[in-house]
């Protein structure tokens, strides 16, 4: 006789969640997927609602599992296969990136769409030799996204990182990811600020802000991220007269050595705050060996944004990446060559930057066309 599976979590995270259910009178715990060939690990899980709803779902795979005659005490685990299934390759794919040391959020976007592919697929598909997979629809998988163009290119380029590598590997021959139709972005995230919105923000945050004064300024004029770049500037990232930032491949989204230009009006601030200090590791915003956690520039730029908005200085989808974005389309207005801003971006090619300006709404497809040649 089976009893259905239950789930035992604390809010003490430091305590391992599990699920329990009886056979017979005799009962059993689950901290994994394991026994039933389930990827699922809750207690990695470093929130309480999330390590909850992995738990619950690992409940109903062992209770399903129970239903169609899997017993504890009889060992399921896969045998070795003498090749590479689909789900092993979309794992390796991931420790890969892991190994990488990219960005906290990056990772889990890439960890959260691992789970959601396994789930997605049935069984047979997943263990399969994926070089003997011929063709793989990926369509079903992407209408879950479907509820709005941003959010749904948002998840399509975290999947195509998957299909990407698996076609870079030789493992498949074409990534379904790039044969699904793309939905088109509603132009309002990261909207840039005109000149006389630029100049009135900047100096609010100056005055209340100083460090995100600094880290803004830096963003638009050094082209710099501000959470994992700008935050993490030390005295050693700088050259000794200011007009250079260093960046190793570890330090940079590009993973290439990256030198970043310092305009003047930069160079004079970082001078003011960091000329006098000898000791390379004091860290440019907290002027001490302490460097401010994950969240504080977010948090920072919340405070000041909530501000902001009520004195009507910023519109809502004007954020801190604004900035960047701002100094890039004045950068291309200014210029007109797409190679000075891919130079200065740090874009890997050009077609990156000509896709960034698109984003933006500086480069339209009509605009192209009537600079064509004529003949």
């Amino acid at each position: 006789m089976f009893l259905n599976a239950k789930v035992v979590v604390s809010k003490n995270l430091s305590k391992r969640g599990y699920i329990t259910f009886y056979i017979d009178g005799k009962r059993y715990r689950e901290y994994t997927g394991n026994k039933i060939n389930i990827d699922s690990n809750p207690n990695s899980c470093r929130t309480y609602s999330g390590r909850l709803k992995q738990l619950n779902e690992l409940a109903f795979e062992f209770s399903k599992a129970l239903e169609n005659g899997w017993h504890p005490d009889i060992s399921l685990e896969p045998e070795q296969a003498d090749f590479l299934t689909f789900q092993q390759a979309l794992k390796d794919v991931l420790i890969d990136k892991e190994n990488q040391k990219l960005s906290k959020l990056y990772t889990r976007d890439l960890q959260d769409m691992y789970r959601k592919l396994v789930k997605h697929f049935p069984k047979n598909i997943l263990q399969q030799d994926i070089t003997k997979i011929e063709n793989i629809d990926i369509e079903p998988f992407m209408n879950q996204f479907r509820s709005s163009g941003t959010y749904y290119m948002s998840e399509r380029k975290v999947v195509n990182v998957y299909f990407a590598e698996l076609l870079r590997k030789k493992l498949l021959k074409e990534n379904p990811v790039q044969l699904t139709k793309p939905m088109k972005r509603a132009a309002t995230l990261h909207q840039i600020y005109s000149h006389e919105q630029l100049k009135t923000v900047l100096e609010f945050l100056k005055s209340y802000h100083p460090n995100l004064h600094l880290t803004c300024l830096m963003t638009y004029g050094c082209f710099l991220r501000p959470h994992q770049e700008i935050r993490l500037l030390k005295k050693s990232h700088f050259a000794n007269d200011f007009t250079k930032i260093i960046l190793s491949g570890e330090e940079n989204k590009s993973r290439r050595v990256r030198t970043s230009l310092v305009p003047n009006y930069i160079r004079e601030i970082l001078i003011e705050r960091m000329g006098s200090i000898n000791d390379p590791e004091t860290n440019l915003l907290s002027i001490s060996g302490i460097v401010y956690n994950d969240s504080y520039i977010n948090t920072q730029w919340s405070r000041a944004k909530k501000k902001m908005l009520e004195l009507g200085i910023i519109e809502k989808n004007q954020t801190i990446y604004s900035f960047r974005h701002t100094g890039a389309v004045n950068v291309y207005r200014k210029t007109k060559d797409l190679h000075i801003l891919q130079q200065l971006l740090q874009h890997s090619n050009m077609i990156v930057t000509l896709n960034y300006l698109r984003g933006l709404g500086e480069i339209d497809e009509e605009g192209l066309k009537n600079n064509l040649p004529e003949l």
